[in-house]
């Protein structure tokens, strides 16, 4: 019974997309994107490869807000669906080719999620459940299957007449974290982004501080961290990691135009108004698309932030 998936490739290939997944750690996409297209090539009916490119490219979008990435991580997470399927039915007994297909409706979920978009996920929710399920009923130490069945768990609270349960989703993300093979580190992130949802800023810093000691630059990393310290009121830690963000964004417009949002509302909550209009300004000038994941609603804020300064700097 073949019950592992990863471990049925050459020892090369399953090296090149454990190094891949960690390169996405520190927004090496070019890089990442390289390993999983190789594999992909030497693997050609295993849809492991194309489930990764998916989530890199889901990855890339959250990073980048490019919006033509959107077509890519729909396109990759069909072609998985449609390679685990055929799969599974050569191999029915592989829990990872169910994985695999649960985790591609959980990518198109989470997309939908990012854009408060709950109806467009809502047909997606048995399929996705059903196959992680599976995958888990056939090997229940699959614990990278747990992230997908947590993050499910904590979900579907968003829709009507279901109830979320916290603390099962958290036990369950909890055994992604502990013995993932693949996604522990990003078990991590989607633990302390519910921490922070749920207002327990303490708690998210707390699982975010190894990671950030392991990857001081990682944008993936410091973003929920810069988002618990400013729900937590911390707004001179807040700062400082604003900052950093900025300034490990130097080539990603959306990413800085972000940092430079969370920096003017620290500042505001500080009382820096003349540094406040200064940053207001700088922000208003980069060069993002307004299509771009909360970009034309930030603006909007942002105008009004300036106006409101500009008043409140000519009383002074």
């Amino acid at each position: 019974m073949l019950t592992l998936l990863f471990f049925s490739f050459s020892p090369l290939v399953d090296s090149l997309l454990i190094k891949a997944v960690e390169c996405s750690y520190v927004e090496d996409f070019i890089r990442a994107e390289s390993l999983i297209t190789f594999a992909k090539r030497q693997e050609k009916e295993n849809p492991a490869p194309y489930f990764l490119l998916a989530s890199l490219y889901e990855m890339m979008w959250v990073d980048l807000g490019e919006p033509s990435l959107e077509t890519k991580i729909f396109t990759y997470a069909d072609s998985t669906i449609t390679k685990a399927k055929k799969w599974v039915k050569k191999n029915p007994l592989d829990p990872w080719g169910y994985f695999f297909i649960g985790g591609s409706y959980t990518l198109k979920v989470f997309y939908y999620v990012m854009k408060e978009d709950y109806l467009g996920s809502i047909f997606l929710l048995n399929p996705g459940v059903y196959y992680l399920e599976k995958a888990k009923e056939i090997d229940s130490t699959l614990y990278d299957v747990y992230l997908g069945l947590g993050g499910w768990e904590y979900i579907k609270g968003k829709f009507p007449l279901v109830k979320e349960n916290k603390e099962k989703a958290l036990t369950m993300i909890e055994k992604a974290i502990s013995k993932g093979k693949f996604v522990s580190h990003y078990s991590i992130v989607a633990y302390a982004n519910i921490c922070i949802r749920e207002k327990d800023y303490d708690q998210a810093i707390l699982m975010l501080k190894p990671l950030l000691d392991s990857y001081p630059s990682s944008r993936t990393f410091n973003w929920p961290f810069l988002k618990a310290l400013y729900g937590k009121k911390d707004y001179e830690r807040a700062l400082k990691v604003a900052e950093k963000l900025i300034e490990i964004s130097s080539y990603n417009n959306f990413s800085k135009f972000e940092a430079y949002y969370y920096k003017i509302k620290i500042l505001l909550e500080l009382g820096e108004l003349e540094e406040a209009k200064t940053n207001v300004e700088i922000a208003l000038n980069i060069n993002v698309l307004e299509e771009m994941l909360n970009v034309k609603e930030r603006k909007k804020e942002l105008k009004q932030i300036k106006r409101k300064l500009e008043k409140e700097l000519k009383r002074a």
